[in-house]
């Protein structure tokens, strides 16, 4: 039986979806000691579990489209493009299994510490998580939660986008007919998803941090990530922190919908309240 190569000094961020993780990732990505993959979604445990098709063949060669195109176009970036050439060639080498994820994190340009983010690591379960163990043992893993009623509409916005559909003349009910999807249900599962993350992880091995908290005060949170990353924060290096990502189009959240939303994930609120010792103001506001 062939081993598992493991993975030294490996995090991963896990979601939740709609949360800062494109943040926190190109944040981390600045940092002199902290290696983020160039795709900074993998998708490896979800697609060898079956869960998505995000490492398609046809969806890799994309990515290293997109990746030739912005070398020769973004003529100011060349060095930091060309210096990922070998990870690139890495990526889309055939074989995806444990080995092929594995060297995604072997040239780490030189950096102590090395990991990714992709959010739908959140749906891969106690199995996902176990299999991500065996590849790095002291993993660290972070998930960031965001109020539900806020998230949820983020992420419906998304699903606008991707269905062109026009947010404005989408009905309320057809809002709650895409969130009650097994996909989205999944996403907004906090409480499973820490059940599953406490069966394979102890808890020095998790960060959990609110994403109202993060964005409260940016620095003080890529501090308190890099304590648990085991690397040193300079502030001074760490421009960009205010820069925000994936930004959802302008859509006022309907006051009908707004509600649902409230009464829907009600129970997921409590339950993170008792697990965590207390939530942030805005979660306070909308769920009293």
């Amino acid at each position: 039986m062939t081993k598992s190569p493991v993975i030294d000094r490996y995090f991963a961020c896990v979601g939740a979806q709609k949360a800062g993780t494109t943040w926190l990732a190109r944040t981390l990505a600045r940092h002199d000691e902290i290696f983020v993959t160039p795709v900074k979604e993998i998708h490896y445990f979800d697609h060898v579990a079956g869960l998505t098709e995000h490492l398609a063949e046809r969806k890799r060669r994309s990515r290293y489209r997109k990746y030739h195109q912005r070398m020769w176009a973004q003529w100011g970036r060349w060095r930091e493009h060309r210096a990922q050439a070998d990870w690139y060639r890495a990526y889309m080498k055939p074989g995806l299994d444990d080995e092929w994820y594995a060297s995604l994190f072997a040239d780490r340009q030189g950096k102590a510490v090395a990991g990714e983010a992709t959010p739908e690591y959140a749906i891969i379960g106690r199995d996902g998580f176990r299999h991500m163990k065996t590849l790095a043992p002291d993993a660290r893993i972070i998930y960031i939660m965001r109020n539900p009623v806020t998230r949820a509409w983020s992420q419906l916005l998304h699903q606008c986008r991707s269905r062109r559909l026009n947010p404005d003349r989408v009905s309320s009910e057809t809002f709650l007919s895409m969130a009650g999807e097994e996909r989205f249900e999944e996403l907004a599962d906090y409480e499973r998803v820490l059940d599953d993350m406490a069966a394979e992880f102890a808890p020095s091995q998790t960060l959990l941090a609110f994403y109202e908290d993060i964005h409260h005060d940016r620095a003080a949170a890529v501090r308190s990530v890099c304590d648990f990353l085991g690397v040193g924060f300079d502030g001074a290096r760490m421009d960009g922190l205010g820069k925000r990502y994936n930004i959802s189009p302008p859509a006022k959240l309907p006051d009908e919908l707004r509600e649902a939303l409230r009464e829907k994930y009600g129970g997921v609120v409590e339950g993170i309240a008792r697990r965590m010792g207390r939530i942030p103001q805005s979660w306070q506001t909308d769920f009293n």
